[in-house]
This record gives C-alpha cells, sequence and structure tokens, in this order.
C-alpha cells in the first residue's frame, strides 16, 4: 500500500503554477482597502503559509485551514471506511503501477486515505489524459523536488495529435512493430484491466455514475504498438512508450480505445493519453 496520497498529473503539474500565481499575489500593496473582511496584510500572511506548506511537503500536505485560492491545491482527507471517488482511485492504482514499473515491484493498490485535487488540464485532442509526477513510499520528511515531465524528452513517434485505432490489416502487417496481447499476458498483468478502465471513464468521464454502472468491463482484445525492439513479441508490453488498441465490452455495449502510453525516463513519471469510442463512432481524432 502506498499510503502517501499520490497525486495526478493534474496536481503535479499545477502545485508550480498555483505557487507562482501565490508569489505573484504576495507583492499586494498593504495600502489596499479592506475587502469582503480580508485586508491585504492578512491575504498575504494567508498565500505565505499556503506557500510554506506546498514548498516545504512538495505539495502533498495542505491542511487546509489556510485560504487556498481557486487554482490552488485543495486537500480531501477521507475516514477510515470511506472510498474515494471512481476517478481519484483510478488516479492511485496508477500511482502503484508507475512505482511497481520503476522499481520492479508488485505491490498492490489498497486506498487511499487522502488526496489533494487541483484543474484538469488536456492536450494533443486527446478525451482524457493523465500522467504521474512523484511515485515512492513516502518518506518521514519530504526530499527531492517535484519534476515535470520533459514532453520534448519523449520520442517524437508518441508525441502531438493521438493515433487513429489501428485496423486488423495494418497490425498483421507489421509484426514487427505489433503484437497482439495474449490471454496469459492479461491474466499476468493486471494493469491492462486498469487501461482499460480509464478508456471507459474517458468516455463515461463528465458521469461518474454512468461510468460505475458500467464496470466491470470484459477486455475482448489488445493489440501493442511501439518502435522498441525486444527479444520477444510478449515483452513489448515492457515497452517504455507504447499505444495500446483496446476492444473491450462493459454493460453490453462494445467499445475501442487508444491508450497512449509515455515517459521521459525519469523516475515516477508516467503518462497516459487516452482516446475512447463506441464501436459505432468513427475513432478518427
Amino acid at each position: 500500500m502506498l499510503d502517501s496520497g499520490k497525486l495526478s498529473d493534474e496536481t503535479c503539474h499545477s502545485i508550480l503554477c498555483g505557487l507562482g500565481k501565490h508569489v505573484d499575489a504576495l507583492h499586494l500593496s498593504k495600502t489596499e482597502e479592506e475587502v469582503d473582511g480580508w485586508t491585504s496584510e492578512e491575504d498575504e500572511q494567508l498565500d505565505e503559509e499556503y506557500c510554506r506548506q506546498v514548498t516545504e511537503s512538495l505539495g502533498f500536505d495542505i491542511d487546509g485551514n489556510v485560504r487556498i485560492p481557486a487554482c490552488g491545491i485543495s486537500p480531501v482527507f477521507l475516514g477510515a471506511n470511506e472510498n474515494p471517488r471512481s476517478e481519484i482511485a483510478l488516479y492511485g492504482q496508477l500511482g502503484v503501477h508507475c512505482f511497481n514499473i520503476d522499481k520492479e515491484r508488485k505491490l498492490k493498490y489498497m486506498r487511499i486515505p487522502k488526496y489533494n485535487i487541483q484543474f484538469p488540464k488536456a492536450m494533443n485532442g486527446e478525451h482524457l489524459r493523465v500522467s504521474t509526477g512523484i511515485c515512492r513510499i513516502k518518506p518521514e520528511t519530504p526530499e527531492g523536488d517535484i519534476c515535470l515531465v520533459d514532453e520534448e524528452a519523449i520520442d517524437k513517434f508518441y508525441r502531438g495529435v493521438m493515433p487513429n485505432f489501428v485496423s486488423k490489416e495494418g497490425a498483421v502487417n507489421d509484426k514487427l512493430r505489433f503484437y497482439e496481447v495474449q490471454e496469459q499476458d492479461i491474466c499476468a498483468n493486471d494493469w491492462l484491466r486498469l487501461y482499460t478502465e480509464f478508456a471507459l471513464f474517458s468516455f463515461w468521464r463528465y458521469n461518474e455514475d454512468g461510468f460505475e454502472s458500467c464496470l466491470p468491463v470484459e477486455i475482448k482484445k489488445i493489440i501493442v504498438e511501439t518502435c522498441e525492439n525486444h527479444r520477444e513479441p510478449r515483452l513489448k508490453l515492457k515497452s517504455s512508450n507504447a499505444i495500446f488498441h483496446i476492444n473491450f465490452s462493459a454493460k453490453s455495449c462494445d467499445y475501442k480505445s487508444v491508450v497512449r502510453r509515455t515517459t521521459d525516463g525519469k523516475p515516477g513519471h508516467i503518462v497516459l493519453e487516452i482516446n475512447t469510442w463506441k464501436n459505432d463512432q468513427p475513432s478518427s481524432t
């Protein structure tokens, strides 16, 4: 169990953006008039405390008693028997998955006692984009710095506009780049189900009840695409950068999804970009 309230991509990216916004706010003139019961001096003190907590805890431990701005980091504390929203649970599982990749471990996600939220940010025309900025066992005291994903360090093949769903002919004709995942691969790599649940969530992201009502997912077929070379075809699943073309069903509906996994090579960093359609919808982006 990673008992540290791991941050989603939106939160990690927003820590520094939010911090910069607060640093600018600290230069408010102390002679400004009081507004809604708050003086500029009180604003400054609250902003300083918020910035201190963000800086000292790397954004993980905000006590919630400071004045948090609209674009700031807001903590959510869960009780012992309280479960997070479905999408937050997915983010937690992604954090554990990234940790397992980095450390070659097999830790299992159990629960999230606390998480932080901030506004999401979409890029490259995908329906959903999530990533991790820090994935590690929580230290006694915060250490290191938050290092954002270096987009320029990602292979150019995996950047830019999301690819279309691969055709059957395309996968068959280029076996060096494509591998059809076997049933034993799915059983041995439970993160493939996590990717598929993210794919379903991508489709229902504005309707959490709709997403939950469609669970569980049933994986029909997965084709992995990568430019990385491996001794055995199934090792393509371990590629740092790969594109997963997923056919699945949920609640009697058939879906197809493109999940692009990338990394800049730094520990704790993984990016998932996801497009999902029902089978009767066009898959061009």
